[in-house]
């Protein structure tokens, strides 16, 4: 299964598309969307197990991609707080995503809507506190 390898580089390939649409909830979750497909095509026996996986290595590529851009600022508090906060919500939002479709596909759009709903309000909340 090649959908954790493809997470792990998403966010590196999502990159220059969030540059031009500043819009990193709805971008980073439609890809993470093409993978719960992929998951689903693949009729994987933990489909659970590996969508975990996908938003784990999703959100620890993301924030090793981000690390670069916070080593300058010398704040590693940065870092730490990306670690315990955006790793999660990916493993989350990617659940979000794929928990309905296993039962329909007809749900994906739900899902995703609810993990769009769910990482921008993330991203809202989380630059009021930082």
């Amino acid at each position: 299964m090649l959908v954790p390898l493809a997470a792990a580089i998403a966010p590196l390939a999502i990159w220059p598309i969030e540059y031009f649409l500043p819009y990193p909830y709805l971008i980073e979750e439609l890809a993470k969307a093409a993978l719960v497909y992929f998951i689903i095509s693949s009729k994987t026996k933990n489909p659970i197990k590996i969508g975990i996986l996908t938003g784990l290595l999703f959100g620890f590529s993301e924030t090793v991609l981000y690390y670069l851009n916070i080593l300058p600022t010398g704040q590693l508090t940065i870092l730490f707080v990306r670690i315990i906060t955006t790793i999660p919500l990916h493993i989350v939002t990617t659940l979000v995503i794929l928990i309905p479709s296993l039962k329909r596909l007809k749900l994906m759009p739900w899902g995703i809507l609810l993990a769009v709903i769910l990482h921008f309000l993330f991203n809202f909340f989380i630059t009021r506190i930082f």
